[in-house]
């Protein structure tokens, strides 16, 4: 019997079979000054919006650099001016590479998941993929010791 490649193993994998556990939601009523403090609170870049637990919006760092430290926005607003509304969501029997095709060409970090009824029933972020991703390539590979010809054009993060 011929193994499965890796890309076949992605496509096929369940999005229930690696999600975190970790959700950090809040109700849309709450202020940015909460959402922070919920943010900052969990170390999350995140927070799944949800009311009476259906997804109403995600709020991100993106969120908070583009619409409210960009725009010096007042912390006493509720964050469902700055969420972004409607969000694209994911089901758990979902698979990983639909998940990856998603995140990819959204530039999502994270998507709220979905049980059948529509409830909010967790979150996938990109982390949760790379830690998942990683574990295709053995140890050698995080071990090998960097390339001492290696030049870099430009300065990292620059």
């Amino acid at each position: 019997m011929a193994t499965k490649s890796v890309e076949t193993r992605i496509k096929e994998k369940k999005i229930a079979e690696v999600i975190n556990p970790k959700l950090v939601r809040a109700e849309s009523t709450i202020t940015l000054r909460q959402a922070l403090d919920i943010m900052q609170k969990n170390k999350s870049g995140y927070i799944v919006v949800a009311d009476a637990n259906k997804v109403v919006g995600i709020f991100t760092e993106v969120d908070v650099t583009r619409k409210i430290l960009a725009n010096r926005v007042k912390l006493d607003l509720r964050i469902s001016e700055f969420m972004t509304k409607n969000p694209s969501v994911l089901s758990p029997q979902d698979t990983v590479g639909h998940a990856m095709e998603l995140m990819g060409d959204k530039r999502f970090y994270h998507i709220p998941l979905v049980n059948q009824e529509n409830d909010l029933c967790g979150v996938l972020s990109v982390r949760t993929l790379i830690r998942f991703m990683a574990e295709f390539y053995p140890t050698e590979v995080f071990n090998l010791p960097p390339n001492s010809d290696q030049v870099m054009e430009s300065q990292e993060g620059g």
